[in-house]
């Protein structure tokens, strides 16, 4: 009897152990089918619980864990994976990439060549099967991008024109030589190669993506992010579009839709802190500053030394007027990390405290680093106007003017100066400018009243005086001035 029961036992076990392994094995076929569709989240969640054992295991798992952002234990399970098989080319070619990605481009060109010396080249292209065409398409494209990246276009056009002899109606091999030309500036080659990607591949994510860098290299930015956001739609899980199209929405100021665009980067790859620290930016332009901050801690936690995330804790602290605790991220940051905008974002806190010879220090920095920022200028401006040397802050403003600054409030400072440099006709016609450019800001219309005024242009001050009530009905001066200029 009890060695009835004990087969039994042993039977139910084998059947167990038989289906695991099958549930096994199935999640593993689906894991590398969901990353080589480019799921690569999918893929993850799939291969997290298939043993490492074999080869394939390690390789595809390491491949969505760099592509889902987790750097790190990518390169873990790629290196085993070389160490399960090291006659294989696809996991050297992996470890390229994700060097590529560091900027190691040396190390990256040896792994390449490592992966080199396992694929067919010696074979003739009606001699190679369609996953061994595949396999030469992705390292040659992979290792191209690694050209590109390092500065070494024509190599990378050497490469992409050698894997175009095994399928020249690949796309993957057109966005690639696009992207050389467009590495180049050759915005006409660049757009050619993108469009026959298209057309061997209707819809073809990178290749839309392609054509909107193009644009944004251009500055054309409303093409720009229309094929971001055609790329975007035309594949759900090509993370970069997001990213990119997060971007644009970003710099337009429209902070709810880059919110949307990098929170779906942000689910496609977990791993990146830059994914992360853009959705914070955008919480932080929206004015949403404890989402911001806490977005950007989550971010400190796992890396406190990551650069983006320390110095938009300092720009959120500013708005907090934690002065104290901003300078001490803004210092956690590489020197050679900070750049304009930093220094002017920096400059606010001594301003705010009215040290100013240390406001004009970090604009100089800022300037130094870029002599033609705009903002720049107007931030100077800003600073000088605080201290009432209004001469100074007159020219800092209309250098901003000159440079293209888009914003107005240049032009109003500017007018202002000139009032109280008692140069009203002056002050006259860059009001005048100002609210051509945006006839919706209040303060050009008292300012440029107080410079009519200045010159006895009772009429016209009379009528700006008038204006300006209508956005500030109640105040005390302007009610005032309209006794005094229109009669009433």
């Amino acid at each position: 009897m009890l060695t009835k029961y004990l087969f039994r036992g042993i039977y139910v076990f084998m059947i167990f152990a038989s289906a695991i392994s099958l549930y096994a094995q199935d999640n593993l076929e689906k894991g590398m089918d969901a990353v080589n569709r480019g799921d690569y989240l999918g893929g993850l969640n799939l291969l997290k619980g298939v043993s490492k054992d074999s080869y394939d295991a390690n390789l595809y798992y390491g491949i969505a864990l760099f592509n889902t952002g987790s750097v790190k234990d990518a390169e873990k399970f790629l290196k085993d994976a070389i160490k399960k098989d090291d006659e294989r080319p696809e996991a050297y070619s992996a470890l390229g990439q994700l060097y590529t990605s560091q900027k190691n481009y040396s190390e990256a060109a040896a792994q390449f060549e490592n992966s080199r010396k396992f694929l067919p080249l010696n074979k003739k292209k009606d001699d190679l099967d369609k996953s061994e065409i595949e396999t030469i398409i992705k390292v040659m494209s992979a290792e191209a991008e690694n050209f590109i990246a390092d500065g070494k276009v024509d190599k990378a056009i050497t490469s992409l024109t050698t894997a175009k002899t095994y399928d020249d109606k690949n796309p993957k091999i057109y966005v690639g030589l696009g992207d050389a030309y467009l590495a180049r500036g050759a915005f006409d080659v660049a757009k050619t190669n993108y469009d026959l990607a298209l057309k061997y591949k209707a819809g073809y994510a990178p290749a839309l993506f392609g054509l909107g860098k193009i644009s944004f290299k251009q500055k054309k930015y409303s093409v720009a992010l229309e094929n971001y956001i055609k790329s975007a739609e035309a594949d759900n899980n090509f993370a970069p579009a997001f990213f990119e199209k997060g971007l644009m929405f970003y710099l337009l100021d429209k902070f709810t839709d880059a919110i949307e665009a990098f929170e779906r980067y942000d689910q496609l790859v977990p791993g990146s802190p830059r994914g992360k620290t853009y959705l914070a930016k955008s919480y932080y332009g929206k004015g949403d500053y404890d989402k911001a901050l806490g977005i950007l801690d989550e971010v400190l936690t796992a890396d406190a030394q990551y650069s983006e995330a320390n110095k938009y804790k300092a720009y959120v602290l500013i708005e907090k007027k934690d002065y104290s605790n901003a300078e001490s991220f803004f210092s956690l940051v590489k020197t050679e990390d900070l750049n304009a905008e930093d220094y002017q974002k920096w400059a606010k806190i001594p301003l705010d405290k009215k040290e100013y010879s240390a406001s004009y220090a970090l604009l100089d920095k800022a300037l130094a680093l870029d002599a033609n920022d705009e903002n720049t200028y107007f931030e100077y401006g800003k600073a000088l106007f605080a201290e009432q040397k209004y001469a100074e802050a007159k020219e800092k403003f209309n250098k901003a003017i000159e440079l293209g600054i888009l914003n107005v409030a240049a032009y109003v400072y500017s007018g202002i100066s000139d009032f109280y440099l008692n140069q009203f006709e002056s002050g006259v016609q860059i009001l005048t400018k100002s609210i051509e450019l945006n006839p919706n800001i209040a303060s050009a219309y008292l300012w440029r009243a107080n410079n009519y005024a200045g010159f006895a242009k009772n009429a016209e001050a009379c009528i700006d005086y008038k204006k300006y009530l209508e956005f500030e009905p109640n105040d005390a001066f302007s009610l005032e001035q309209v006794k005094k200029f229109c009669g009433q």
